[in-house]
């Protein structure tokens, strides 16, 4: 299967259990490790030839370094996500580097960038990668300032969304507003989810949503599948009745964890062959390449209209992205384009062994 020889690897995952048993509910743990993603990497890592520890989450972590047990590993491998704090998805990375360990994925710097949206889309402009522009609403402002938002007002609908989550946590229809009288009740609403973060503010793209699947590190990333969104069932409006399905526009956590099938997917090779598509892959490697990410991840794309010639924006990156097999975008588009699921775990440890010499041996 891989020329890499046989390796002691620490696979980093939080359990969701743990964090439940702590009382959190199942919207707070939405991005920490799918049931069952875990065992899939530690059983498809083992098939691989590779002696697998696992240590779960970054509390284990630290006493796995504070015991010295470390230094019989060859590679981390860090799927943890993190649960605390502002840059969570740091938080492994930075300990591993401290201690010299080689790890998958990308470093602490990267993590931390990425977690926040607004950092993010400064670094994309800068490079002039596209992303929609955008205002921020501060956590410490009492009340909704109008005038820091001269720039978007012109621009409804208006897309509000928290500044440093994902997995659609705070997403819901209210985050679209679609005129002035909505504004404030929205941000109202996102505040008494997350009192301690900033709003992104940002024009409401109509057009295609896309996710990216990359492989690699820098010159040598490469798009290895693209996943194709469509949210097809209506909600329910507030009489318990249907409205039509052009009121799902964009994920939330509804459409991502009900059972009534409203996040429709598409994952085949004919999907990347679309020109409009073709244009989408190639802004997204050059955010991943630009933000420095490393061995596999997704950058997620919107497009600004449902023409022809629409804009592909970053919405976001994801340097650590799901890898539950027959779920998560990365895996399932990779197989659907030739990459099965253990040759893509094998090239992401391929990936982080070629730092193996640069870095720290």
């Amino acid at each position: 299967m891989s020329d890499t020889p046989s390796l002691h690897i620490a696979l980093i995952a939080e359990q969701r259990s743990t964090f439940h048993n702590q009382g959190y509910s199942e919207e707070e743990c939405a991005a920490l490790p799918h049931s069952g993603e875990t065992g899939s990497v530690l059983t498809t890592l083992r098939e691989l030839g590779h002696h697998v520890t696992l240590v779960p989450g970054v509390q284990s972590l630290v006493k796995h370094l504070a015991a010295g047990t470390y230094k019989d590993w060859d590679l981390a491998f860090n799927i943890a996500q993190g649960f605390h704090g502002s840059s969570r998805e740091a938080q492994v990375p930075a300990l591993l580097d401290a201690y010299q360990l080689l790890y998958t994925f990308s470093d602490a710097a990267t993590m931390a960038l990425c977690q926040n949206k607004v950092h993010t889309k400064i670094i994309l402009a800068h490079h002039n990668i596209p992303t929609a522009p955008f205002s921020v609403i501060s956590r410490k402002d009492q009340k909704l300032r109008l005038e820091n938002l001269d720039n978007m007002l012109s621009h409804y609908p208006l897309f509000l969304k928290p500044v440093i989550e994902g997995s659609s946590k705070g997403i819901d229809r209210f985050n679209k507003v679609t005129e002035p009288a909505e504004l404030e009740p929205a941000v109202k609403k996102l505040r008494s989810i997350f009192p301690d973060q900033d709003i992104l503010v940002e024009p409401f793209l109509s057009g295609r949503e896309l996710s990216v699947s990359i492989l690699g590190t820098g010159v040598q990333s490469c798009v290895v599948g693209v996943t194709g969104f469509l949210w097809q069932n209506p909600f329910s409006n507030r009489n318990g009745e249907n409205e039509s399905s052009s009121s799902l526009e964009f994920a939330s956590r509804k459409s991502k964890s009900s059972d009534a099938d409203m996040l429709v997917v598409r994952h085949d090779p004919g999907l990347m062959a679309e020109p409009q598509v073709k244009v989408a892959c190639q802004v997204a490697l050059d955010a991943w390449r630009t933000l420095g990410c490393r061995d596999a991840g997704r950058v997620d794309i919107r497009f600004s209209s449902n023409e022809h010639d629409a804009v592909p924006n970053v919405l976001e990156l994801n340097p650590i992205s799901g890898l539950l097999p027959g779920h998560s975008p990365l895996p399932s588009s990779a197989e659907e384009n030739g990459l099965p699921y253990k040759r893509l775990l094998a090239a992401i440890i391929q990936s982080a062994l070629t730092r193996k010499s640069a870095c720290y041996y």
